[in-house]
């Protein structure tokens, strides 16, 4: 079956390293991942990016800062080409708040 990418946009309220380092760290990956029980990440930090495997989906998670201590997250998905494409984007799109709110509650406290 064929595939195609469907993607979502955030602005970090965090420079890009804090964003990826918790994008991956495992024990928070629960917190934003979408999907199933069964998550795999991979930090790919000299791309920029996490690689991530959940619930029959996959994708990947670029962060690029955009200075001032913040950063921009494209969060992207492998989709079959029936999936519907508003459906996983509003998916996508709760990832990203819930990983924003990982980064403001572990990095920005106080």
């Amino acid at each position: 079956m064929a595939t195609r990418t469907v993607t979502s946009n955030r602005g970090m309220t965090a420079e890009a390293d804090i964003v990826l380092n918790t994008a991956s760290d495992a024990t928070r990956a629960q917190a934003w991942l979408p999907g199933g029980d069964d998550r795999d990440v991979d930090l790919r930090a000299d791309e920029g990016r996490v690689a991530w495997r959940t619930g029959g989906w996959a994708g990947d998670l670029r962060v690029t800062d955009n200075g001032t201590g913040a950063s921009e997250a494209e969060l992207r998905a492998q989709v079959d080409d029936d999936a519907d494409t508003e459906e996983v984007r509003a998916v996508l799109d709760r990832a990203l708040s819930a990983l924003a709110a990982e980064v403001d509650q572990n990095f920005n406290a106080g």
